[in-house]
C-alpha cells in the first residue's frame, strides 16, 4: 500500500473492498440530539428500603429474579411519582406477586409498608416482630 491510498479490505460477502478512513469527527444530523450516558445504567437509580408508613407508587418497569441462600429474589425498577426510578427487593405481597407472575411491565403498581407491626416465631423459636409490605393494582389489575 503506497502512502495516502485507504487500505483495503474484504466486505462481508469477500468482495475486496477499500476502506474509508473519517477525517472529521461524525456529528448527528441537525434535529438529533446526543444521548448523554451516566456511565452506570444504575448510577441514578437508588435501592429503595421503605419504612413503616412508607409508600411506592409508580409504573413498573422491570423485575429482575434471581436466587440466593435465602431463595427466590425479586428486583422491582418503579419509575415512582416522588422518588424517580428506584430499585425495590420485593418482600411479603409484593414478592407474592412477582412469583406467580401477576405484576405487569408497563403497568401502575401501589407498594406500601404497612405501620402496624406483626409478630411471627423463627425457626429458632424466637418471637421477631415485622412490619408487612402491601401491593396493590389499579382497579381491574393482577
Amino acid at each position: 500500500m503506497s502512502v495516502g491510498q485507504a487500505p483495503t479490505g474484504r466486505d462481508p460477502i469477500g468482495h475486496a473492498c477499500a476502506k474509508t478512513l473519517a477525517t472529521e469527527k461524525p456529528e448527528p444530523p441537525e434535529g438529533f440530539s446526543s444521548y448523554e450516558s451516566p456511565g452506570n445504567d444504575d448510577a441514578d437509580e437508588s435501592t429503595v428500603e421503605l419504612e413503616p408508613g412508607e409508600v411506592l407508587n409508580g409504573r413498573l418497569l422491570d423485575v429482575t429474579e434471581g436466587e440466593n441462600e435465602n431463595g427466590p429474589w425479586f428486583l422491582l425498577k418503579i419509575k415512582d411519582e416522588s422518588r424517580g426510578v428506584v430499585n425495590y427487593f420485593a418482600k411479603d405481597d409484593a414478592k407474592r406477586a412477582a412469583r406467580v407472575g401477576d405484576l405487569e411491565l408497563g403497568e401502575p403498581v401501589w407498594i406500601a409498608m404497612d405501620t402496624e407491626a406483626r409478630t411471627f416465631q423463627d425457626d429458632d423459636g424466637n418471637e421477631r416482630e415485622y412490619h408487612p409490605t402491601n401491593i396493590a393494582f389499579p382497579d381491574g389489575g393482577a
